[in-house]
């Protein structure tokens, strides 16, 4: 009976030890632990979702190992005569009870001393919690073995805390550098005219790789680093937005060309042309929605006109909003602001297959000659080759019209252009209630409506109801600012009433 207890017994130990390496959990390497993922972390670090992450640095006192004033004897500053100061607060801080403020002399580095584990191969981030007083965009994070060092692109910090991260596969990808052997983290502001001051907080790798759910079906979403990976069904391929050296993201295949020239400037024969928007640039990529009617992705690129410390977030920038639809509809909305550069003559937008551009009907690419700037907005569809992709395209040609009933009058959304109630850079129409009540109906053009999706803003605090003539529509899908949106489904050939419903906040009595 006592060998068959002490089997029990080692056999649940193998089993947690096991559960515990497989969710790496958030303390220091070596004080494994299996319990549920910390609900302050989970909301303050969007990667750690997966539950997979291991902490290097988090200023936090624990059982056994370091207390969080001691590890601060991990970092310094280089070179030695290098001025400024490491020292441990408990005013600022990201999460818990303890943090780092740093004071970094121009051209100096903080010197992180890793302590315990150095193989990174196992993990996709290096995450870190920095918390910085001004906007700038020269943060550089350096790894560095015994021989060899791996630096960042240059990174984007704004006003108050920001999640700081590194892909690991282009540190495991660079030449001859040993992910398995890194010894030092060293964090820079390379364009820094004066000290810096900054806040140090839950130093982590991270093992990110996972799908984003929920997302249109017949779309698959893989993030893994800071690079996402699209899988379609119709038609059967894979997009992958990557970034590129320049430190901006592109689509592998199908990303849209964009050419610039200034005055007596010719717009080369092919290849991508940006030399009038500056040499300095940034990039950042966001999920904008994801849900079962659609995804919609931003991928910004920044041109500042000076490097390290911003005055705003007011810039030079090139900004790609991509929507993708369950039926095979791509939506491309670009959005082009070069105030204070150098003037801009002519730009041409070119695809690798005909769409359909607003304004301007269906062709492979647009060309805008006497452009007069500073901003230029462009919209465009790209429909799937079989099926009733022609339909498609004329639809968002032509929308047909909306009649409206009970509705807030004089609502607009930003991509409606002509104002008539679509909305040509998400590819929906566009509805504001009235207390929560909204009638209306869509009259479609001669040739019909395809499955048209519908965007109607409220203030709903509860479930919202739609329905045409009668039938309900099942799937009304609530968007982080309140509005709804659903798809009408089928070919649409007669005008049609639509009513959406929900409750709303009582408005407070008048004193």
């Amino acid at each position: 009976m006592h060998s068959l207890w002490k089997f029990v017994v080692l056999t649940a130990c193998v089993f947690l030890a096991g559960c515990g390496q497989a969710e790496k959990s958030h303390q220091a390497p070596g004080r494994l632990r299996v319990e549920p993922l910390p609900v302050q972390q989970a909301k303050a670090y969007g990667e750690t979702v997966t539950g997979l992450f291991v902490s290097l640095a988090d200023f936090e006192p624990a059982p056994s190992g370091p207390g969080g004033h001691e590890q601060v004897n991990h970092f310094s500053i280089r070179p030695g005569d290098a001025e400024g100061r490491c020292r441990f607060v408990v005013n600022i801080t990201r999460t818990g009870t303890g943090a780092m403020e740093v004071t970094l002399a121009p051209k100096a580095e903080l010197v992180f001393t890793i302590p315990h584990l150095h193989n990174f191969t196992g993990y996709t981030l290096l995450s870190m919690a920095l918390h910085s007083e001004t906007l700038r965009d020269d943060l550089r994070l350096k790894l560095t073995t015994e021989t060899l060092s791996f630096s960042s692109h240059r990174m984007l910090v704004r006003p108050g805390w920001n999640n700081v991260l590194v892909d690991i596969h282009r540190m495991a990808e660079a030449p001859n550098f040993d992910a398995t052997a890194v010894k030092t983290l060293r964090i820079v502001f390379a364009d820094a005219t004066g000290p810096v001051v900054f806040h140090l907080d839950d130093i982590m790798l991270i093992d990110n790789g996972r799908q984003i759910k929920p997302t249109p079906p017949g779309i698959t979403l893989r993030k893994v680093g800071l690079d996402y990976t699209l899988r379609f069904e119709r038609p059967a391929e894979s997009w992958e937005l990557l970034q590129h050296a320049d430190g901006l993201w592109r689509f592998s295949r199908h990303q849209p060309v964009i050419q610039l020239a200034g005055p007596g400037q010719a717009l080369p024969a092919d290849g991508e042309q940006m030399e009038q928007m500056g040499r300095r640039r940034l990039g950042q990529v966001e999920i904008l929605e994801h849900n079962t009617v659609r995804l919609r992705l931003a991928n910004t690129w920044y041109f500042p006109t000076r490097a390290g410390q911003w005055a705003s977030m007011a810039v030079r920038r090139i900004r790609w909003e991509h929507s993708f639809y369950a039926d095979g509809r791509r939506l491309t909305h670009l959005e082009l602001n070069n105030a204070g550069g150098k003037p801009i003559h002519s730009v041409r937008i070119a695809f690798d297959e005909p769409v359909a551009w607003f304004g301007h009907g269906r062709a492979k690419q647009l060309v805008v000659e006497d452009f007069t700037g500073p901003v230029g907005r462009w919209d465009c569809l790209a429909a799937p080759h079989e099926g009733r992709g022609e339909l498609m395209e004329a639809n968002y040609l032509n929308p047909g019209r909306l009649k409206r009933a009970i509705t807030e009058a004089g609502t607009f959304a930003d991509g409606d252009h002509d104002r008539d109630g679509f909305d040509q850079s998400q590819g929906c129409y566009f509805i504001a209630a009235c207390a929560g009540h909204c009638r209306f109906s869509i009259l479609p053009p001669p040739e019909g409506l395809l499955d048209p999706t519908f965007r109607v803003v409220g203030q709903w605090r509860q479930a919202v109801y739609a329905n045409s003539e009668g039938l309900a529509i099942r799937k009304v899908v609530s968007l982080p600012d309140g509005s709804v949106l659903f798809v009408l489904p089928g070919w649409i050939k007669r005008p049609t009433a639509i009513e959406v419903s929900g409750k709303v906040p009582f408005l407070p009595e008048k004193k």
